[in-house]
Order: structure tokens, then C-alpha cells, then sequence
């Protein structure tokens, strides 16, 4: 009674169609960039506030003045590493290549600001622009590593699939794509904020 029972209920589960699972991961990152774009908006919020608020004239206290040099360093890396990446994307040979390229120049990015970090000579109690830089910095640098390890599961997601059998019949490929192109999207969007940082912090100050 009991094994007939339970293969009713197995009878009773409709499959989830294959086309789900993709379309799930393209909603998702979506949703999930959504939520940090409301993140990362609120250092932008900071910069302007504090900037046009400035009544003590406290904006910038002391010699407040991050190097130019490591921060397009910085942008640089992401930008390309973004570029990179959805070169991946649009050609699925080139994944493991190009995703190593994107991964290293992700991990540089990180290591500027490291270093950046080590030379500005000023803290969050700076003045508003210098809280706003440290916070923002900060904060990014951390997503900046969230997305390398991210692009790292793609590509060793991409290199097991190439090279074990096994791993093939686990996944189609419109999954894997999708998968690469959600990393892509949301390393896309941090190429963007990226951008946005430096024209403020950097640029404008």
C-alpha cells in the first residue's frame, strides 16, 4: 500500500519545464541588481546632501585628496573586465579565457583600491566627502569581490562542462548561458557604478 502510495504522488508532480529555470535566473538578477542599485544610490544621495548642506564648511577637513591615479586604475580594470566578460557571453567558446581575463582584472581592481587605501592619509571623520568615499569605497570593493567569485563559479561551471561528461548531462546549455549572461548583467551594472564613483569622488570631488 505504502510504495503504491508513494508512486502516486510522484505520478501527481509535473516536471518543471526546462524553460523555467533560465527565465528564473533572468528575473532574479534583475531583481537582485535592483535592490543593490537602491544600495549603492543612497552614497549618492550622501554625496550631494552633505555637498550642498555644507553650512560649517566641513565638507573636506584637512588635506582631503585621494589619488586620481589608482582610481581610474580602478575603473579601468572594471570597465574592461565588464567588456571582457560579456565578449564571453556573446561567444560561449571563449568562456574559461575570457573569463580569466575578467576575474584577474576584477581582483586588480581590488588591489588599486587596497593600495589606494593605504595612501589617502584620511579617515571617515574627514569631512562629509571623505565619509562618503570611505563608505562608498568600501562597500563596492566588497561587491567587487561577491562578483569574483561569482564569474569564478562560470567559469569553472564552464570548464567542467567542457572537459567531464558527467557534468554535461547535468545542465543544458541555455541553463549555463543564462547563468553567464545573469553575471555578466549585474558586472555590467558594477562597471556602471564604478563609473559614477569616480566622476563624483574623483572627477567632481
Amino acid at each position: 500500500m505504502e510504495g503504491a502510495a508513494a508512486q502516486h504522488r510522484e505520478l501527481d508532480i509535473e516536471p518543471e519545464p526546462p524553460t523555467w529555470q533560465p527565465r528564473a535566473t533572468w528575473v532574479g538578477v534583475r531583481g537582485f541588481t535592483g535592490g543593490a542599485c537602491f544600495f549603492f544610490i543612497s552614497f549618492i544621495f550622501a554625496y550631494f546632501y552633505l555637498k550642498s548642506q555644507d553650512t560649517n564648511q566641513d565638507w573636506k577637513i584637512g588635506h582631503v585628496a585621494p589619488s586620481v591615479g589608482l582610481g581610474a586604475a580602478v575603473l579601468g580594470c572594471v570597465l574592461i573586465s565588464a567588456l571582457v566578460l560579456r565578449m564571453a557571453v556573446d561567444n560561449p567558446a571563449t568562456t574559461v579565457r575570457a573569463g580569466m581575463i575578467a576575474l584577474t582584472l576584477a581582483l586588480l581592481a581590488v588591489t588599486f583600491q587596497i593600495i589606494q587605501w593605504g595612501t589617502i592619509g584620511f579617515g571617515p571623520a574627514s569631512g562629509g566627502y571623505a565619509s562618503v568615499y570611505v563608505g562608498w569605497t568600501i562597500f563596492y570593493t566588497l561587491a567587487v569581490l561577491f562578483c569574483c567569485y561569482w564569474i569564478e563559479t562560470q567559469i569553472a561551471t564552464a570548464w567542467r562542462r567542457r572537459s567531464d561528461p558527467v557534468a554535461r548531462a547535468q545542465a543544458s546549455d541555455d541553463l549555463i548561458q543564462e547563468g553567464l549572461k545573469a553575471c555578466s548583467f549585474f558586472w555590467n551594472f558594477m562597471a556602471f557604478n564604478a563609473l559614477l564613483m569616480f566622476l563624483l569622488l574623483y572627477a567632481l570631488g
